[in-house]
């Protein structure tokens, strides 16, 4: 069995600490320099720009982002080379976007758990990732919940049964605390009364091994990551997601369908830039971001992949950001750990 990750407890963020400190700073150079922005916006870019991921190579995140980096370099005239750094939920690699130049040549493809759910934990990041600069939307992941193929369960309802006869004995894996598998898990259990013990990660591709291997009974993954396992057997698919039946799972009921009413788990992947990001920047990678998932190719692909391309303004982009986070600080607190 792969061996746990242990995420990190930064503690509350200081008013104080560096991290604010060079964001502030940031802001107030902008605004000291009337024209500094202008300028930004006409040399840019000037480098190639680095696209951090924040999961590990071959996760759903990281293959949207590669396909979509491609055509974005060809629109940029610069190399677009994907980083992969994961660790603590997707902290890592936030990290790293947030302590970055606000010049728009380093810029991060996160999801949605670390947008919306890491911020509102009880033990969040000492740095507000609420200060990134939102780019645009690239893609939602639709996902299925997969159990090893040794465990004798079929279902949603069996497997909940099986968690009661053999309580604490059933363990399911995630890429960390507040993470979207982690919560997503832990509102099922609470749902259902299903008594499954959570196991960190560092990324997706290990939890998948160890269910693989039957070391732990189940995970949350993207149903393109999926797919190969649950086609040679090694992973049976018990529930989607979405709000209908993936047209790559047809026989494969959602969540809703296998009794759990009024509930999703749909994790999106979104490109963020460092805070105090100079607006003509931002605006001249949103345009390349959106001819990239308007590009036939490129859509195509990524939807051949099982990914649903989801193009919007920075304006939505940026609100739905702000909603869902919130919708998020309320589940958590529900589950006590926000």
């Amino acid at each position: 069995m792969s061996a746990p990750v242990n995420v990190p407890s930064p503690g509350a963020v200081s008013a104080f600490c560096p991290h604010r400190r060079r964001a502030m700073l940031a802001l107030l150079s902008m605004a000291a320099w009337p024209g500094a922005q202008a300028a930004a916006g006409a040399s840019f870019p000037a480098k190639p720009i680095s696209l951090v991921v924040s999961l590990q190579a071959g996760s759903g995140s990281d293959v949207a982002s590669r396909r979509v980096a491609e055509r974005m370099s060809a629109r940029l005239g610069v190399p677009v080379p994907v980083e992969n750094a994961p660790g603590a939920g997707g902290v890592v690699g936030a990290s790293k976007v947030f302590n970055a130049r606000p010049d728009g040549h380093t810029l991060g493809a996160l999801n949605n758990g670390l947008v919306c759910l890491v911020p509102n934990l009880k033990d969040r990041p000492a740095f507000d990732i609420g200060q990134l600069t939102p780019i645009g939307m690239v893609a939602e992941l639709p996902s299925v919940l997969v159990v090893s193929a040794g465990l004798p369960v079929q279902t949603l309802a069996e497997l909940v049964a099986l968690s009661h006869r053999k309580p604490g004995a059933l363990s399911y894996g995630s890429v960390g605390m507040g993470s979207p598998q982690h919560v997503a898990m832990e509102m099922l259990k609470k749902a259902t009364g299903a008594d499954i013990v959570h196991v960190p990660y560092k990324g997706g591709p290990q939890s998948v091994a160890d269910v693989v291997a039957g070391q732990i009974a189940a995970t949350w993954i993207a149903i393109p990551v999926a797919m190969p396992f649950v086609k040679s057997g090694q992973l049976k698919a018990i529930a989607t997601g979405g709000t209908s039946r993936s047209a790559q799972l047809p026989t494969v009921p959602t969540l809703r369908e296998a009794g759990v009413a009024d509930f999703t788990y749909l994790p999106w992947i979104g490109f963020f830039g460092p805070p105090a990001l100079p607006e003509p920047v931002r605006g001249t990678l949103h345009a390349a971001l959106q001819e990239a998932l308007h590009d036939a190719a490129t859509a195509a692909a990524l939807a051949a992949s099982g990914l649903d391309v989801r193009p919007m303004s920075v304006a939505d982009f940026a609100q739905r950001c702000t909603a869902e986070r919130r919708e998020m600080a309320a589940v958590l607190k529900q589950l006590e750990l926000g």
